[in-house]
């Protein structure tokens, strides 16, 4: 058996261009930050081409796939609870 080799980015727009093209990342949280993995795949180095030639996407489509991966990242991370908590991201409770 082969070992697919693993591509690892750290940004939220390519990783949620390829999620809108139906390549989408498992997450990893490695020191304190999620990390997005892809299989270093020909089809994910073309969607890539895609993303750095500017192609066009349906604007709301990739709003929804951004927000979708910014809600798994927040679930990975456990910040949710940070909001309930008054940390860094929510307001401070009394």
């Amino acid at each position: 058996m082969t070992k697919t080799k693993a591509l690892e980015l750290i940004d939220l727009y390519i990783a949620a261009f390829l999620m809108f093209h139906g390549v989408p990342p498992r997450l990893i949280l490695k020191n304190g930050k999620v990390i997005f993995v892809f299989d270093a795949s020909d089809e994910v180095y073309r969607l890539m081409t895609m993303y750095n030639s500017n192609q066009d996407v349906p604007c709301l489509d990739m709003i929804t796939a951004i927000k979708t991966l910014r809600g798994q990242m927040l679930t990975l991370k456990g910040t949710d609870n940070d909001y309930e908590k008054g940390g860094r991201h929510g307001y401070q409770t009394r």
